[in-house]
């Protein structure tokens, strides 16, 4: 060991990585752990557990080769992102860094802050510490990770990432190391899964956002609500299939709880005479309109809804809707400019949404039913929902409903996943609805009591089952009618001028027009038939690269842009990111058409999208 290297390590560790020095700097050297100096002359190390067995952690023969095979059969090339398991004395995560691209970001986690120690004491960790996208994190909680992970979930999710174990001491700590890979895996999959919906769904959010704007301003907002129903029960309905199976136990003693249904367990309610004090929308998709009678005006139960939703399912509703605060930035952005209709965090779905609705009442116990999160059988929805009652309509004497549900199911496909129900009965579910099950899971705490009452589907981790008999009989004792009636004797219907919200909205206007008059101006110089030169189509690149920093100028533009075209901006990322990496690299391949085609087709998209915000702003400034 030499003192001096350990001084340049942990001096180092304390001007980049201060939070990290103060945790290694106290720390003694390993005693499990014994450095020996391998046949090649790099350092190697074994470890000594508590019974005195002695295991290799690398290579007694050469541990840098070792970790670069290691990494070659990961093929990590075809990575730009990278969790490491495990640092030992940090020879996989120094080789790491010698095969991929500086842009590459390189998330270590080691769960023996005094192995660290020891590393610090024996190697040279320089080009580690000084590597401003290599992150290192010792003996971590899993419940820390999702703040640790934040400012990266977009940039693993859109460019993939590889998991990297340093299998040796991976096993010496199977638990903690399993339970963190679980976690990470689950954060991703959740940044994933928000990804492909706003992917999917964004432009349609930002038109039924603007398209709801008056109503949603004159809407009322649960913040009225909040904390309105303390301690009283709350049934949370959802239109899984085993919501057949206790749909009519509600009805016995419907006045002794709070009933709150996602809008696809509504008819299904009503059909079978049970009428909700809520009923949530979020979706932006017109399919969530058929959820409703569009006959009438509804005045016997309340909406709960996100400016996201249809323009057509709050008019439904004139009298009797609550608006609350969507996390979708334009959403945000108006909010900023108006008022606080009060929010329920960052939801996944309409039933987290009505989850935390409750929560957001103190109401408790909450008590679920219908949320299978999986197929029973071949079937995904309860009966009367309109999903089953769309493949209804198609069944003929050649194609029952059998052939239609099935034909439907088959559209899932790799998205499948084997489950157990809660009775250990093997069951289908899909990666999305196992990422829901994690997240409800997750929702959850301490402070009030949940039930899950599905009697079916999969079971949601850390939440009592038990049947909705059951759950009525030990929670629902006293009818809870006048508390519910005084809960929405509170909402004042009001309607306010927003001067800040008209100011703001005729900046934005300038602010796009501007951007416009630009893109117009390149759309003509370089877009017409006949640019194709080399020199023409560098001039281009330059040009879109000086475009892109006078667009982040005004960061509130640029978010807006970015959130109405989710799908351009993330396909310019990826295929910059790749560019970027290529040309570190220095490929053979000839750039300058892969950058001109991320150009061109970026600018064309922008051109749409500028056009279209622009439109749907000067519709809502006043005459």
């Amino acid at each position: 060991m030499s003192d001096s290297l350990a001084n340049k390590n942990l001096t180092l560790l304390k001007r980049l990585h201060p939070s990290l020095y103060t945790i290694i700097a106290p720390a003694k050297v390993s005693l499990s752990y014994e450095p020996i100096i391998s046949k090649s002359g790099a350092l190697s190390l074994s470890h000594r557990d508590s019974m005195g067995v002695k295991k290799q952690v690398y290579s007694l023969y050469d541990p840098i080769a070792e970790a670069s095979r290691h990494l070659e059969s990961l093929e990590i090339e075809k990575f730009t992102n990278f969790i490491v398991l495990g640092f030992g004395l940090g020879h996989q995560v120094t080789e790491l860094i010698k095969k991929t691209s500086s842009r590459s970001n390189i998330y270590i986690f080691e769960k023996d802050p005094e192995l660290i120690a020891l590393a610090i004491r024996e190697i040279d960790l320089s080009n580690i510490l000084n590597h401003s996208r290599v992150k290192l994190f010792v003996d971590v909680k899993t419940h820390s990770l999702v703040s640790l992970l934040e400012t990266i979930q977009t940039d693993f999710s859109l460019n993939e990432y590889r998991v990297i174990s340093q299998k040796s001491l991976v096993d010496f700590n199977r638990e903690y190391y399993g339970s963190l890979k679980t976690e990470i895996e689950a954060i991703f999959k959740k940044s994933e899964i928000n990804l492909k919906t706003q992917v999917i769904h964004s432009k349609q959010y930002c038109k039924n956002i603007f398209s709801n704007l008056t109503r949603f301003l004159d809407s009322p907002g649960i913040i009225q609500l909040k904390e309105g129903l303390p301690d009283i029960p709350v049934v949370i309905c959802s239109a899984g299939p085993s919501l057949d199976k206790n749909i009519q136990l509600l009805k016995s003693s419907r006045n002794k709880f709070f009933l709150a249904a996602v809008g696809t367990a509504l008819k299904p309610l009503l059909r079978n005479g049970i009428r909700p004090d809520v009923v949530f929308s979020i979706d932006p998709d017109a399919l969530t309109i058929n959820c409703f009678d569009l006959s009438k005006d509804i005045d016997d139960y309340w909406l709960i809804f996100n400016s996201s939703v249809p323009e057509l399912i709050p008019q439904l509703f004139p009298k009797c809707r609550l608006a609350f605060d969507s996390e979708y930035y334009l959403a945000k952005w108006f909010k900023k400019y108006s008022e606080d209709k009060g929010g329920l965090g960052d939801i996944f779905s309409v039933a987290h949404a009505a989850v935390r609705f409750a929560q957001f009442l103190a109401c408790s116990p909450i008590i679920t039913i219908g949320q299978d999160l999986s197929f029973n059988r071949q079937q995904l929805h309860a009966r009367n929902t309109f999903y089953c009652d769309g493949l209804m309509d198609k069944v003929c004497k050649l194609k029952p409903y059998s052939y239609w549900e099935d034909k439907k199911f088959k559209v899932f496909g790799e998205n499948l996943s084997p489950s157990q129900n809660l009775y250990g009965v093997n069951t289908v579910s899909t990666h999305a609805m196992e990422s829901y099950n994690d997240m409800f899971a997750k929702s959850f705490n301490n402070s009030q009591s949940v039930i899950n009452a599905t009697e079916g589907g999969v079971p949601i981790k850390g939440v009592q089952n038990l049947t909705l008999r059951e759950a009525i009989y030990s929670y629902c004792h006293e009818p809870v009618t006048q508390q519910i009636d005084s809960l929405f004797e509170r909402v004042e219907q009001k309607k306010e001028c927003f001067q800040s919200l008209d100011l703001a909205t005729s900046e934005q206007v300038n602010q796009l027009q501007d951007i416009a008059a630009t893109l117009n101006i390149l759309k003509d110089k370089y877009l017409e038939p006949g640019k194709t030169t080399s020199q023409e189509k560098h001039a281009f690149i330059d040009e879109m690269r000086n475009l892109y920093q006078i667009i982040l100028t005004n960061s509130e533009t640029a978010l807006i842009i970015q959130g109405y075209e989710f799908a351009g901006f993330s396909n310019w990322y990826r295929s910059n990111n790749k560019i970027l990496g290529d040309k570190e690299r220095s490929l053979d391949s000839d750039l300058l058409e892969e950058e001109f085609k991320r150009d061109h087709d970026f600018l064309v998209l922008l051109i749409d999208a500028v056009d279209e915000l622009m439109i749907r702003f000067k519709e809502i400034i006043p005459a």
